[in-house]
């Protein structure tokens, strides 16, 4: 679990919360808090969506949940009303949750 995070603030996207966690941390270089967050250097955060929350919320503790994060930090609930249910679901399980 990491010792701080810079908690999103309402209506803020996860990529921006990572990446004021970035620079308060001081990492030079980003694949660094890549690292420390996700557990990868390879993890390519989504901008809109986000992209493996489950992971990340592991990382981040017990005060976050990916519900939570889905819901107050990512634009999918602006976007799912426009998705098929099917779709919903893939987009659900594949980004969020990790699975393929």
């Amino acid at each position: 679990m990491l010792p701080f995070f810079t908690d999103p603030y309402p209506n803020e996207l996860i990529y921006s919360a990572i990446s004021r966690y970035h620079f308060y941390n001081g990492n030079v270089n980003f694949v660094d808090t890549l690292e420390e967050l996700f557990d990868s250097r390879t993890v390519i955060p989504n901008i809109e969506f986000g992209s493996q929350l489950s992971k990340l919320v592991q990382n981040l503790g017990p005060g976050y949940s990916i519900e939570k994060i889905i819901s107050d930090n990512t634009i999918y609930p602006f976007f799912a009303p426009f998705l098929t249910k099917e779709r919903q679901q893939k987009v659900d399980l594949s980004q969020y949750f990790g699975h393929q």
